[in-house]
């Protein structure tokens, strides 16, 4: 009997289970699909291209990110072999972009664009990699386009606001800084160029307050770096100066701006071996700096090592042809090495590029000169002096005299010029300052 009322009771406890397990079943069964189908939506809206997300496109990649950066740019570059498609080929433009390989850069976030010409976010990174290329008109057209479809970011509004201060639009500027902060008020490159715009409207003391608000919100963007050593430079305060540039390069150790910036500093300093030193590692950080070579150029000529201040001019030359008044300089060279033949055509071709060249005009003239000396080394009392040609009226004529009543005397000829103490161009050639 015991064993029959146990039995009937382990039945009875069975079905209950099992009923439970039923019910329980029944109620989870919907609770299960419906997290499993939200879970779902989730990684598809990651994997989406919403603008707010896809928007943000840093300046650059945080220290110790190169192996992640790496690895991302191999993933999308074998996405776009499969797929070719233009989020792949955007995302890609982004990570270029942020490793500096700006026309890489460029050719992708175009190939993404002629894909898909309605995502706000390509015009975005478009804006941004036409403003590093010096861009500003063409950039901020993207930017503005962006804004069309959608994007709605402090940091579109921030790149706008750069793009219009750097056309001296200064009021529209401030109002898309303003709602780039009224957005994120902590935001340091929002104030940074609004301390910007104050130091280009001659406003010192207030840039120097928004510089430094921004490097407290962003201690790791250069620019604000630059700005305050360039700014402290300028008004005589070098060692502070020399302290922003040491703070940047404890965090960019390799960046030659920084570099060719403290050797601004000792130039300015009078310290030329230092300043030489620094010219030198921004051209072994990056060949192409052309303001480096020039500056190292001008410490050679003031050291009268005319061949190597050739030398680094020529360079200038190469890497910058329209940079002001590089001809001149290169005349000057060889006019103190005595290759007047070389030094005539470059003065002739900077008087030609400038013609209110002055110092281009007496290096002519002296290089002629002295040439004329050097093929008619017994003729040098006649001269041929153009100046003096052109400012003789042509209808001149000589007087005549009565010679039974002057007493005659002998005439002493004009003595000749030949020290180089008397060179305007070596007493006025001052640095360009290209910074």
């Amino acid at each position: 009997m015991n064993k029959k009322r146990t039995s009937e009771r382990l039945n009875e406890q069975s079905a209950v289970a099992s009923f439970r397990g039923e019910r329980w079943s029944a109620f989870f069964s919907p609770i299960h699909s419906f997290v499993l189908l939200l879970f779902v939506l989730l990684v598809m809206a990651s994997c989406g291209s919403d603008e707010r997300q896809t928007a943000h496109i840093p300046d650059f990649p945080k220290p110790g990110d190169s192996s992640r950066t790496e690895g991302a740019l191999r993933a999308l570059t074998a996405a776009i072999n499969q797929s070719s498609s233009s989020s792949a080929y955007a995302k890609r433009a982004a990570i270029l972009l942020a490793m500096g390989r700006i026309n890489d850069a460029l050719g992708d976030i175009d190939e993404a664009i002629s894909r898909n010409d309605n995502t706000g976010s390509y015009y975005l990174i478009k804006a941004q990699i036409l403003r590093v290329l010096q861009q500003p008109e063409k950039a901020l057209q993207n930017a503005q386009r962006a804004e069309i479809l959608g994007i709605d970011t402090p940091e579109l509004y921030t790149l706008q606001g750069d793009l219009l201060q750097q056309q001296n639009q200064f009021d529209k500027a401030k109002l898309y800084i303003a709602k780039a902060l009224q957005m994120a008020p902590y935001d340091g490159e929002a104030y940074f160029f609004k301390g910007l715009m104050a130091a280009r409207q001659s406003d010192t003391t207030q840039a120097l307050a928004l510089y430094q608000q921004s490097l407290r919100l962003k201690p790791r963007y250069l620019e604000t770096y630059n700005q305050l050593s360039s700014i402290y430079r300028s008004l005589g305060d070098l060692n502070s100066a020399l302290a922003y540039n040491a703070q940047a390069l404890s965090y960019f150790p390799n960046n030659a701006k920084l570099y060719y910036g403290r050797g601004l500093i000792y130039h300015t300093e009078g310290k030329l071996d230092s300043a030489m030193i620094d010219y030198q590692r921004t051209v072994k950080v990056q060949p192409t700096y052309y303001q480096a070579y020039f500056q190292m150029g001008l410490i050679n000529q003031k050291y009268r090592n005319h061949y190597t201040a050739l030398t680094n001019f020529q360079r200038v030359q190469q890497l910058r042809p329209q940079f002001p008044r590089i001809d001149t300089y290169i005349g000057y060279c060889h006019e103190q090495m005595g290759q007047f033949d070389l030094a005539i055509a470059a003065y002739t071709k900077a008087t030609q590029l400038n013609s209110n060249d002055q110092q281009a005009a007496a290096g002519l003239w002296r290089s002629q000169r002295r040439q004329y000396v050097q093929q008619n080394p017994y003729n040098s009392l006649f001269l041929p002096d153009s100046s003096a040609e052109r400012s003789t009226p042509s209808n001149r004529t000589r007087p005549e005299f009565d010679t039974t009543r002057v007493r005659m005397s002998t005439i002493q000829p004009k003595s000749q010029v030949t020290s180089h103490a008397s060179d305007s161009l070596q007493r006025a050639v001052k640095p360009i300052g290209q910074n």
